[in-house]
């Protein structure tokens, strides 16, 4: 009987069989390149076939339809924490897989939506029999050495590779403790609702007004008179969003990331934010200084104060408001932040009379249950 072993070339994510050696199959990482071409066991339909893409040879598997399926084994996922999977798909037609543990019915691990056409008009996207990459938030992580089954759940698709990945630190569970503006001033503790979607293809229709008119909608109830807590939930069209309270690790928000981290729609995304700001008595001649990733409207306790429009990236104080008074006692910060294709983030402070961020006497604490 002829023996394989496995020989893994990194540098090209490629993995090939030679004869002659062992027989056990060696346990690969799971944040290592998995390439799907190299499947232990599938059924009747499944191919492999090469290909050349991302700058490397590409050793993909077909899979043939709806109830298809390929078993590739076996996959370490101890070096896993707060992970997510990214993979390389190519697709005629829209089309799902499923990720699972151990066998073609095993526990979920990843849902994978394949969209490679998305609307009409002269902003659709048309990536039909093209390679691209998805990034998807994971259901469930297997603990130690398990095997990955992919299932197919529509037409045809072809799957690359796969790999799991850590994500970077974007956000901590915010805590009761009251926490202060960084030394450069920027509120980093904010209340945050999971994005409402959006029908944006590009960001050229952000007009004037069309921004006055995203900004001005009432999409919740006590939208801008009601403090939420965090788990808090809100009912936008068939959406049922919820509130996180979250520390960001740095001083710009990243809502692109905030988004992917909790499984929502990362473009064509409405954000709004809240942050509750104490303030142990009252300040006169401040301004609001922020930028943003997208468009953004911004109040301070309920009156409009700041609006930055058009399509633009995040900079440092891109806008400042007038003139503003932070009254003694709590002052709520709102946010409102539209983006279409791209990444979406923001960042704000208090600048006073002389230019310089307000850092004392400033507490930043959340709202009661």
């Amino acid at each position: 009987m002829m023996k394989y072993s496995i020989i893994y070339d990194f540098a090209l994510c490629a993995m090939t069989l030679w004869p002659g050696a062992a027989s056990a199959q060696a346990v690969v990482a799971a944040t290592e390149c998995l390439p799907m071409g190299n499947y232990r066991e599938a059924s009747v339909g499944v191919t492999a076939g090469d290909a050349d893409g991302y700058g490397h040879h590409l050793r993909y598997a077909s899979l043939s339809g709806r109830g298809s399926w390929l078993r590739y084994g076996l996959v370490d996922f101890s070096p896993l924490t707060d992970a997510y999977l990214t993979l390389s798909v190519r697709a005629a037609d829209n089309s799902r897989i499923c990720v699972r543990e151990g066998n073609a019915k095993g526990k979920v691990i990843a849902r994978v939506e394949v969209v490679v056409k998305n609307g009409d008009g002269p902003f659709q996207r048309d990536f039909r029999r093209q390679w691209m990459s998805i990034a998807v938030p994971l259901r469930s992580l297997p603990k130690g050495v398990a095997d990955v089954v992919l299932t197919c759940e529509g037409p045809w698709v072809d799957v690359g590779w796969l790999r799991f990945k850590n994500r970077p630190k974007y956000f901590s569970p915010a805590t009761q403790e009251a926490a202060h503006p960084d030394e450069q001033g920027y509120l980093r503790r904010w209340l945050l609702l999971e994005p409402i979607r959006q029908d944006i293809r590009s960001n050229i229709v952000f007009t004037d007004s069309y921004l006055q008119k995203v900004f001005n909608k009432q999409y919740f109830k006590g939208q801008m008179t009601e403090l939420p807590h965090t788990g808090q939930q809100e009912h936008v069209g068939d959406q049922r969003l919820r509130w996180h309270a979250l520390d960001s690790e740095r001083y710009s928000v990243r809502l692109f990331r905030f988004a992917e981290r909790w499984g929502q729609q990362t473009y064509g995304s409405l954000f709004w934010a809240v942050s509750v700001i104490d303030c142990p008595k009252e300040i006169k001649n401040v301004r609001l200084s922020a930028g943003s990733n997208g468009a953004s409207a911004w109040w301070l306790n309920g009156e409009h104060v700041l609006t930055l429009e058009g399509d633009r990236r995040m900079v440092e104080d891109d806008a400042r408001s007038g003139r503003l008074t932070l009254h003694a006692g709590r002052n709520i910060l709102r946010c409102a932040v539209v983006n279409g294709p791209g990444l979406s983030d923001f960042c704000v402070r208090f600048l006073d009379d002389e230019n310089r961020p307000i850092v004392s006497p400033l507490t930043l604490t959340l709202s009661k249950k």
